[in-house]
């Protein structure tokens, strides 16, 4: 799918449906003059989003407003979406808010959503309590949307802390060598300071690409427990949730077990896509192997019950040979964080 010159937005494919059974998941009520919803957006399993039109749904005004549903096949809950069409959000006062009574300040809302606009032509459609995997949802616009994708909004978890084991829970991993004063940094690697170096710098750059960034903690300290940390994402409705993590040393003669490895559950088929996507985007960044991704659904911050949005752990490298040189060059740091900031944004522009 080709990729727009607005910086937030990614073309969705269009399937143009002669008749309404292609809307035949979830149906918007009928209003006004439309019996249903003119335009469905799918969040398929892979995260990237598709829509269909029916021209045989008229406007529910008779001019130009539609409904419009959205169906979750993703397996994670998904809390917002971003629009982008003439005038959208332009709104002129005769929403469906005037055929059932207002559901939000806009008289536009469906149940459960809100608005964020940015312009009349481009805004973030929200759901209010997340839109849970099989379930539809509706809303209208002052026209037809043109693009669609996942909203930006990001989760990004350091994981461990030094802290961890006051309160009973694994501390990060330590380094094998202990580098000296004459090559910085001195001392042995540590996991705890590593993640959260990580972390700023991917912070930084999401933001400067427009992307909603929240953070579970910013210090190699501080320990939340796992389900405080989906917690955090889950308040923020982030779409995407992202733990960083070094492995514990191996020692071995061949290497075995070093490089980059993605972790997700299988039960969000979703996260698998944004792991195939990011095991690569980091090890090459970094300079070390790529081992792919794996399913590990005994990991509690990916369970659903605790992040609910789609959610990968990133294990960076291994702090041992022949990872922990490449690890202890400090550009490493960037390099990690660019490689997961590559990973995000080819999940979002599928």
């Amino acid at each position: 799918m080709g990729k727009t010159i607005l910086q937030i937005v990614v073309v969705a494919a269009i399937v143009v449906s002669s008749s309404s059974t292609a809307l035949a998941i979830g149906q918007c009520p009928a209003i006004g003059q439309s019996t249903s919803c003119s335009i469905l957006i799918t969040i398929k399993p892979n995260g990237s989003l598709t829509f269909q039109t029916d021209p045989s749904v008229r406007p529910f005004d008779g001019i130009e407003d539609v409904l419009v549903g959205v169906t979750n096949q993703s397996g994670a809950t998904v809390f917002g979406i971003s629009l982008t069409g003439s005038d959208i959000f332009g709104f002129d006062g005769d929403g469906v808010g005037t055929f059932i009574g207002n559901q939000g300040p806009t008289g536009y809302e469906g149940p459960g959503t809100s608005f964020s606009p940015i312009n009349a032509n481009r805004g973030t459609v929200n759901f209010t309590n997340g839109l849970d995997d099989t379930r539809f949802i509706w809303f209208s616009l002052e026209g037809a949307p043109t693009q669609v994708r996942l909203s930006q909004r990001v989760t990004i978890d350091p994981g461990h802390g030094s802290n961890c084991g006051a309160v009973h829970q694994a501390v990060g991993a330590v380094g094998v060598t202990d580098y000296p004063a004459s090559s910085p940094p001195a001392g042995k690697l540590k996991e705890d300071n590593l993640t959260v170096a990580v972390a700023i710098q991917l912070n930084s750059r999401l933001q400067n690409e427009g992307f909603d960034v929240h953070l579970t903690k910013s210090n190699p300290v501080s320990c939340p427990n796992l389900l405080d940390r989906g917690a955090i994402a889950n308040k923020a409705r982030s779409n995407i949730f992202v733990s960083i993590h070094y492995n514990a040393p191996r020692f071995n003669f061949f290497g075995i077990g070093s490089g980059t490895i993605t972790l997700y559950n299988s039960a969000k088929s979703s996260s698998k896509t944004l792991a195939d996507l990011t095991a690569p985007a980091v090890s090459s960044a970094v300079g070390v192997s790529n081992r792919g991704s794996e399913a590990r659904d005994d990991l509690a911050v990916l369970k659903p019950t605790v992040s609910r949005m789609t959610a990968v752990l990133v294990e960076v490298g291994r702090l041992s040979a022949p990872d922990e040189d490449i690890i202890h060059n400090p550009a490493s740091i960037g390099h990690a964080a660019s490689g997961i900031d590559s990973g995000i944004n080819a999940f979002l522009n599928q």
